[in-house]
């Protein structure tokens, strides 16, 4: 079985729309070129996004990275909850820089959040939710189009809800869970275990260790264009996931099965020239042999 790269997805502005690409630049932090490069944050510097406020589902976002702009748009027909007692309104579509101050995209978001925001730019590894695997995450294409089924919405929807980087293909459903690692403690796991790698031939590995299943939070719950939640979405989940589980992970503490994808960080090659880069097509291997490494 030769599985394989489908899909490379950065979301430059954390909790806004993603952006497919055909090759993936890995930072030395483990993280992708791009993926949540810059956030939101309040006049008290606290985080904007869509797990505090569902009016970030209407606003549609459209990248050119070359240039460094995001073009904003505004669903008016959308309904959502704002978090702000301030009039929610649908600017008009504009390009903005990507920068903060007045050349770029806060007074627009300002306006379409109901509240003031700032954009704050990390250019070394983004804002990863996971400080410790700020990796790229995974996910299978069967395991979207399965968990789509159990919901009846489309892959789209599920790649939208999910925001995963990377999505493999040439597996069955919920291949991805074999990649976890066994334990609670990623330092006391096998130097092997849930390692693995993604290139196109020896010189061009990328090596990662996948340290946990994802924990999912109200986002995936909500219609990803309306902000529209639905009400039982994690029990249905839950109830569902249980039965693709063989098992917990041993020594994982876990208090929901309210989780899917991998999280992911890096591993270093000794060799300079292995793992910078890594593009559709290219091979997954769940094993690292030693002599990529020695």
């Amino acid at each position: 079985m030769t599985i394989t790269l489908n899909r490379i997805d950065v979301f430059p502005i954390k909790s806004l729309d993603g952006l497919s690409l055909e090759e993936a630049v890995v930072l030395p932090s483990g993280a992708l070129e791009f993926d949540r490069r810059w956030r939101l944050v309040d006049m008290e510097h606290r985080v904007v996004n869509a797990k505090r406020t569902a009016a970030i589902h209407p606003i549609r976002a459209r990248y050119d990275l070359d240039a460094r702009t995001v073009e904003l748009s505004h669903e008016i027909n959308a309904s959502v909850d704002c978090f702000s007692d301030r009039p929610v309104r649908s600017p008009s579509t504009e390009v903005f820089s990507l920068e903060p101050g007045s050349r770029g995209p806060c007074g627009w978001l300002s306006e379409a959040l109901g509240i003031d925001v700032l954009l704050e730019e990390r250019s070394d590894g983004g804002f990863p939710d996971d400080l410790d695997s700020p990796g790229p995450t995974l996910i299978s294409t069967a395991t979207l189009i399965e968990v789509a089924r159990w919901f009846s919405f489309s892959l789209a929807e599920a790649r939208r809800r999910f925001r995963t980087n990377l999505e493999v293909g040439g597996c069955e459903a919920f291949w991805e869970d074999s990649l976890a690692s066994p334990a609670s403690d990623i330092s006391t796991a096998s130097l092997t275990n849930g390692q693995f790698s993604i290139g196109s031939d020896q010189e061009s590995w990328v090596h990662f260790q996948a340290t946990g299943i994802c924990r999912r939070c109200i986002v995936v719950s909500r219609d990803s264009r309306s902000g529209f939640h639905s009400e039982h979405f994690r029990d249905v989940f839950e109830s569902r996931r249980r039965s693709t589980l063989q098992q917990i992970p041993e020594g994982a503490s876990w208090p929901h099965l309210f989780r899917l994808a991998v999280n992911t960080r890096k591993i270093d090659s000794p060799y300079p020239s292995h793992g910078t880069t890594f593009r559709l097509g290219d091979q997954i291997s769940k094993k690292i042999s030693n002599e990529l490494f020695f």
